[in-house]
């Protein structure tokens, strides 16, 4: 199993940010986590590698336990955040060597994977610009970009769509199908409920903390999901019919 959650629990003072949440991933497969905002999928994204300390519970990416071993589970960890950053003062290609030499990738290896980003994401323009002037979606492809070059066993991506135009969108879902086809895994959150059902193996729908279900894609086609999501976590859209009659 790639990634093994036991029992996870985290709170921030009086909020139970995630509670008792137990989940599997073998490899190869891309899992996608839904829930509304404050769920607690943020959070439990992080805890994986160790950018949040669970209260309880236990984690384990391909059985090393993050809790007694975090620097040999974190390198088989590509981590992006919901908000991307690089250091504004770095360009894109030298943020890419800085993490590509974190990641001990050798300097000419490096290049050719640097190489093959830079024309896969369209960056050819900007990627010798500093980030200082990079759009939210252009941190995002540097990052991406980042994170495919690392060649993990496991990717934990927040909102990984969130800035990037449809044919960016298109290439990391690709990118991260064949990651999955390496024997690697995917775990990200998403609001997209159609990009979800698309891409993803299965889905987890989380409310308030806990896991409530877990299900194949193939298993619900033809379903509505968002019917099935708004009816799990008791969401929906408000009634607008009036709004603009004046009544």
């Amino acid at each position: 199993m790639m990634l093994k959650i036991e029992n996870l629990s985290k709170s921030y003072r009086d909020n139970n940010a995630v509670i008792d949440l137990s989940l599997d991933i073998p490899s190869g497969e891309v899992f996608g986590l839904l829930g509304p905002n404050g769920a607690g999928k943020t959070t439990t994204l992080k805890m994986i590698p160790g950018l949040v300390v669970p209260d309880r519970g236990r984690i384990e990416v391909n059985s090393i336990d993050t809790s007694e071993d975090p620097e040999r589970a974190r390198a088989m960890i590509a981590y992006i955040p919901d908000e991307p950053t690089i250091y504004p003062r770095l360009s894109g290609r030298e943020f890419l060597r800085f993490t590509g030499r974190m990641r001990d990738i050798p300097p000419d290896e490096l290049e050719r994977r640097i190489a093959f980003h830079e024309e896969l994401f369209n960056m050819g323009g900007w990627i010798d610009s500093r980030a200082e002037g990079y759009s939210h979606g252009m941190v995002q492809r540097v990052v991406l970009s980042a994170a495919f070059i690392a060649r993990p066993a496991l990717y934990v991506i927040d909102e990984p769509h969130v800035g990037l135009d449809p044919a960016t969108a298109e290439t990391f879902n690709r990118m991260a199908r064949a990651a999955a086809a390496s024997g690697a895994s995917v775990i990200l959150s998403t609001h997209t409920l159609p990009v979800a059902l698309a891409f993803c193996d299965r889905l987890g729908i989380i409310h308030e903390g806990r896991l409530m279900k877990v299900f194949r894609t193939d298993d619900i086609r033809g379903e509505d999901l968002r019917d099935i999501f708004f009816r799990i976590t008791g969401t929906g859209p408000g009634d607008i019919a009036d709004f603009f009659s004046g009544t």
